[in-house]
């Protein structure tokens, strides 16, 4: 019975679950920032957009570039970054959008 258990125990800790890949690859831990896109523009705001993932089972939210401009009233785009922070079972990734 024992090892009936560490078998789904395993296969969730060896597949890593809820870990978003990044530029500098895949990990269990992971906590970077992304350049996705940048532009000569001025900017005076900045507008966040996030999206969880648990267990790789549940993935909700908006992390598109639209909601970031939404959410920071922004119309012209400067830059476009993500935000990612990934703990094994839970990540987040948020979508950060600077401009006017």
């Amino acid at each position: 019975m024992k090892k009936l258990m560490l078998l789904p125990a395993a296969a969730m800790l060896l597949g890593a679950c809820a870990t978003p890949a990044t530029h500098a690859g895949t990990a269990l831990f992971a906590q970077t920032q992304q350049p996705v896109m940048a532009t000569n523009a001025p900017a005076n705001r900045i507008g966040r957009a996030c999206a969880t993932n648990v267990l790789g089972i549940l993935i909700q939210g908006d992390m598109s570039i639209e909601a970031a401009k939404r959410n920071g009233q922004i119309t012209q785009v400067s830059s476009v970054d993500l935000d990612i922070k990934s703990y094994a079972i839970y990540s987040e990734v948020c979508t950060i959008v600077t401009g006017r």
